[in-house]
């Protein structure tokens, strides 16, 4: 058998060129002459290898390439014995996603054999996906993977791939992949049609999920996007071989529309920015075979591609410790697009800042990044207006700047939506590389997790009444939408100086029919000066109510100190520092979250789990039925050791507020408070 080292020695370096590979070689990723290439031309290879040296992928690639072949064999046999075909099947197709396309780049006899025996095993599967509708196998996640990457590696594996296991392939693409796939967006289509969906018997699964209701809201999610790749891809492959293709096709274009509508007009995306790159990344890749092989319909027109590129940008919040993108993580969302996004709306539509952001608002991770990049395309930094952003979704993102230093504030009001937290009202807050004041990251899917415990708006830099948040569903059918609402009432720009109220009276009165009035009012003077004012109101009964920040504590290095009611939250590099004034007396603490507070019946903490250690400043009031508490906040390096002076104060309807010579008054009299300045700023 030929080595890998053997294989770049004939060929002078693989990545070199093809022209001295000798004929095994010379082959790969050449495809059956018969079969439409969805993925990439043969004219293309060149500029994938060099993308697979590229400054932008080039790590990436390295980390793949220093793979063995055999990573897929140990997530296979993993996958044998558990029979977990969401988990563990998910670890088996990242191996061979990276091995189909390192054979592209290096292609060896060893990596050949590999993937040609994984594509064996993945074809004679009895089925390809975990659900099913009445006692027919129906498409998602696993499915539409399995079609997405036996299609890729079949480009990549070219004349290696013999026709005796294409006609095989292509037998199992239909029945395993198409089929199932297409029944599973008629039922999001049609949901009073469905059997009922169902988790198949044969595979085991973690999750405690009613599906009764899936039908009826899984279509409105991300999730569409997974049927609507794999129904599309296969449709495209099996053109002319299957009756049933038309209407497959026709099925894939319609839902592709179906996954850009849940983009708002503006570009944004309800489910947060990971989920919204991971359903363009699904979809485009149909689009793009689409435009390979039928050319018939212009994506560009399809949705708003510039505004989307808007989205990215505004929801980028500088850099991680790893120097990859953070982001506004809003709900479950936790990083940034991979580059192929961004580079696909840069080939088709020309947007620079596509560019710009496929360079410095993504990190490498997919298959699609090596094929679609174009190192050298003229980019263009996110324009100036995107600095203060409310977006049609009632988010507000504020920032100084998209350096890594930064300032970056993100307030979440609006609506309900998949992998929604119970975070109406909440925000974050990011300087000097710190997140001060933290959403947390990580909460669990399944209720049965203790970190269920982290959607709740008790883990939230927000408010409680009578111990309370608002509205949130209790997991039953996983992570859907709840129902609470909040809404900006009133929001001002004037550039370096912005202020909004945001009404969440309807979550919170979900929750407890005494609430009257519930509003949140957030001054920022860029870009270290935020100012909080909560006002609440109850019907009836007098109760608390509680206000918390978090410092994020992921690695264990926050720390909160308090005097009356000034605190500081200390991170690294930053420090928030703050004081809280109230019309009521206050109790200002700091404490942790205690996860053994939510849970489930039947569930107990051993003391082994790694939940984390979640601090937080809270400040409580007395029973009223009336509330206001006002904070004031301001960011400092860790090496400023002189706290700011922070001066509240409230006369009547007027709450007076300075810091750092930053002068101004909330005017609580009407309906929504009035922000007058003071100063000379």
């Amino acid at each position: 058998m030929i080595t890998r080292r053997e294989a770049l020695k004939w060929s002078g370096i693989a990545i070199a060129g093809s022209s001295l590979l000798p004929v095994f070689l010379r082959g790969a990723a050449k495809g059956p002459r018969s079969a439409n290439r969805l993925f990439f031309n043969m004219e293309d290879i060149p500029r994938i290898r060099a993308n697979a040296r590229s400054a932008l992928l080039g790590a990436k690639y390295r980390e793949w390439a220093g793979d063995s072949p055999q990573a897929m064999q140990a997530g296979w046999e993993k996958f044998s014995k558990t029979r977990n075909i969401i988990y563990d099947m998910r670890d088996f197709w990242a191996a061979f996603e990276h091995s189909a396309l390192v054979h592209i780049v290096e292609p060896t006899q060893e990596r050949r054999e590999a993937l040609l025996r994984a594509f064996e095993r993945v074809v004679e599967l009895p089925k390809w996906d975990y659900l099913m509708d009445g006692n027919e196998d129906i498409g998602l996640m696993r499915a539409a993977m399995a079609v997405s990457r036996l299609l890729f590696a079949r480009e990549a594996l070219g004349d290696d791939f013999d026709s005796n296991l294409n006609e095989r392939f292509m037998v199992a693409l239909a029945e395993k992949g198409a089929a199932p796939c297409y029944r599973m967006i008629q039922g999001m289509n049609a949901p009073e049609t469905v059997a009922g969906w169902r988790y198949d018997p044969e595979h085991p699964t973690i999750n405690d999920f009613s599906l009764a209701n899936w039908p009826y809201f899984l279509g409105r999610t991300n999730l569409r996007g997974t049927s609507t790749m794999g129904l599309g891809l296969a449709a495209l492959a099996l053109e002319g071989r299957d009756p049933r293709c038309k209407e497959w096709l026709d099925t894939a274009v319609d839902s592709t529309y179906a996954v850009f509508e849940e983009f708002s007009p503006r570009g944004s995306y309800s489910e947060g920015l990971s989920y919204g790159g991971y359903a363009l990344r699904l979809v485009l890749q149909f689009c793009e075979a689409h435009n390979r092989v039928a050319g018939t319909i212009d994506w560009t027109k399809a949705v708003n591609w510039a505004g989307i590129v808007d989205d990215v940008a505004v929801m980028q919040s500088g850099k991680k410790d790893d120097g990859t993108p953070d982001v506004v993580n809003f709900s479950d969302a936790s990083a940034s697009i991979f580059p192929c996004v961004g580079s696909w709306i840069r080939e088709r539509t020309g947007n620079r800042v596509a560019q710009y952001a496929a360079e410095q608002f993504a990190a490498p991770g997919y298959f699609l990044d090596f094929l679609w990049y174009r190192s050298g395309e003229s980019s263009a930094p996110p324009r100036a207006e995107l600095m203060n952003y409310r977006t049609d979704l009632d988010w507000v993102i504020c920032r100084s700047g998209w350096d890594v230093e930064d300032a970056v504030l993100a307030f979440r009001s609006g609506g309900p939506a998949n992998h929604e937290h119970a975070d109406r009202n909440s925000f974050l807050f990011k300087r000097y590389g710190e997140r001060l004041l933290n959403d947390p990251f990580g909460a669990a899917y399944e209720r049965r997790d203790p970190k269920w415990t982290l959607r709740m708006t008790k883990a939230h830099n927000a408010l409680l009444i009578g111990g309370r948040g608002h509205q949130y569903h209790e997991g039953e059918e996983g992570v859907n939408a709840g129902r609470a609402e909040a809404k900006i009432v009133s929001y001002v720009d004037d550039g370096a100086r912005v202020s909004w109220t945001s009404d969440a009276t309807h979550a919170y009165r979900l929750a407890n029919e005494n609430v009257s009035k519930v509003l949140r009012t957030v001054v920022f003077a860029k870009p270290n000066i935020v100012v909080v004012l909560d006002q609440v109101e109850l019907r009836q009964e007098a109760e608390p109510i509680e206000i918390r920040f978090f410092p994020d504590n992921r690695d264990g290095l926050a720390a909160i100190t308090r005097s009356g009611g000034d605190f500081a939250l200390e991170r690294p590099l930053a420090t928030l520092h703050g004081s809280f004034a109230a019309n009521t007396p206050l109790s200002v603490q700091d404490s942790k979250i205690d996860f053994s507070e939510d849970l489930i019946e039947g569930v107990t903490l051993t003391g082994e789990e790694n939940l984390g250690d979640y601090p937080f400043i809270r400040a409580r009031t007395a029973r009223v039925n009336r509330h206001e508490i006002c904070t004031v906040m301001f960011a400092a390096r860790s090496e400023d050791e002189n706290a700011p002076e922070i001066d509240i104060r409230k006369e009547g309807s007027l709450w007076h507020f300075e810091v750092k010579e930053v002068k101004g008054i909330l005017n609580t009299k009407g309906n929504v408070p009035k922000l007058d300045w003071v100063d000379e700023g």
